[in-house]
């Protein structure tokens, strides 16, 4: 009997928009077991203003704290439908960074599920996606 080895590559893109460091934070997530985490908090993020997308990037400043951007794009004034990304407009980025050092990714991902919890109703999701204020 041959058992199949699946590659397990995480969807983690309905309001945020595809990166390379978001698919590193969901790689990230799946090799220390906290994906179902994730994409609850993904979920959570997902349940009300379904028109914006989130871009997230991720780094060390010249200080080597780990620091998270989220950057929030709606539609075109005019647009009823996008389908693409030149149909968005950039709103606002908001940076947070870590006051030690340690590991962008697991800042990340801290982050996002700091996003998520309580979502819609927590500062942290006011201030990023409810507000319209660049």
């Amino acid at each position: 009997m041959k058992i199949e080895k699946r590659c397990y590559t995480p969807n983690f893109n309905a309001k945020f928009i595809q990166s390379d460091d978001l698919k590193k934070i969901a790689d990230f997530a799946v090799e220390h077991g906290k994906f179902e985490k994730l994409n609850q908090a993904r979920k959570n993020i997902d349940s009300s203003y379904l028109r914006k997308k989130i871009y997230v990037d991720t780094g060390q400043n010249e200080k080597g704290y780990p620091f998270v951007n989220f950057t929030v794009f709606e539609p075109k004034k005019f647009v009823v439908i996008p389908s693409s990304n030149d149909d968005y407009v950039k709103v606002k980025t908001v940076q947070y960074v870590s006051n030690q050092k340690g590991n962008p990714l697991l800042y990340a991902f801290i982050k996002i599920i700091k996003l998520s919890n309580n979502a819609p109703h927590n500062k942290m999701y006011q201030n990023l996606i409810a507000s319209n204020k660049s």
